[in-house]
This record gives C-alpha cells, sequence and structure tokens, in this order.
C-alpha cells in the first residue's frame, strides 16, 4: 500500500530531479510533439459527444505546446526556414482557436488540418540527421 505522504516525498523527489536535470532541447520538442499529437487524436471523439468544456481544454493544451514549439525557434540561425515554420504554426492556431468555437461548421476538419501538419513536421524533426541540425532550429 502507497502511504499519501510517501507520495508526495516521491513526487517531490521527482519534482526536483526534473528541476536540476532538464530535458535536453531535441527531447523536449520530442515530447512537446508526442503530446500534442496525443490531443488532438482525442479530439474528433470530444467533438462527436459534443463535450465542449474538455474539447476546449485539449484545444488549449496543444495550441499552447504550438505557441512552446514556436517560442523554440532560432531564428537568427533558421533564417527563411524559421520564419516559415513560425507563421505555420501561427496558422495551426488560428485553426485550433476556430475549432475551438461550439457552433463551428469545420471543428473536425480544422483539428484534422493541424494533426496532418503536426505529424509531417514531427515526421521532419525525426528525421533530421542528428542533434546538431535540430539544435541549430533551436534556442
Amino acid at each position: 500500500m502507497i502511504r499519501p505522504r510517501h507520495t508526495l516525498e516521491l513526487y517531490s523527489q521527482r519534482e526536483k530531479d526534473f528541476q536540476t536535470q532538464p530535458l535536453p532541447s531535441n527531447e523536449l520538442v520530442k515530447m512537446l510533439f508526442d503530446t500534442a499529437l496525443e490531443s488532438l487524436l482525442i479530439l474528433p471523439v470530444l467533438v462527436e459527444r459534443q463535450d465542449q468544456v474538455n474539447k476546449v481544454r485539449e484545444i488549449n493544451r496543444v495550441m499552447c505546446i504550438i505557441y512552446d514549439l514556436r517560442e523554440m525557434i532560432d531564428f537568427e540561425r533558421g533564417g527563411e526556414f524559421a520564419l516559415s515554420l513560425s507563421k505555420l504554426y501561427s496558422g495551426m492556431n488560428q485553426n485550433l482557436l476556430e475549432a475551438s468555437k461550439a457552433n463551428s461548421k469545420n471543428q473536425l476538419a480544422n483539428i484534422q488540418h493541424v494533426a496532418n501538419i503536426l505529424q509531417q513536421i514531427k515526421n521532419t524533426w525525426d528525421k533530421a540527421p542528428d542533434i546538431s541540425v535540430k539544435n541549430q532550429w533551436l534556442h
């Protein structure tokens, strides 16, 4: 049996470990992609169930992740590619904002569009030849 106090201590230690040993940027990006794509898989079910509260929660999660991904872009080293990626992220958030509206006619299409684009970006990220290339895109 796990005691609540013991669980709290384990959580506190894990939190300290995370703060002292941050993920390398390339691993963080992979984790962000995976988390956003998981939420995007859940969203069509929430739309079909007309579960507005949870739909908006998941959309907000994805939008925050996309915002974080955009903030990690190194515009100085990334040049035109960085600018294009930033615009793509902004467009995805616009689609998600539209999908978050209860009366939106294109909720599923907007969600699927964002999921497709994000999956393509993730696939490109995964295929990058080495960590130095990936880090070139990030702060």
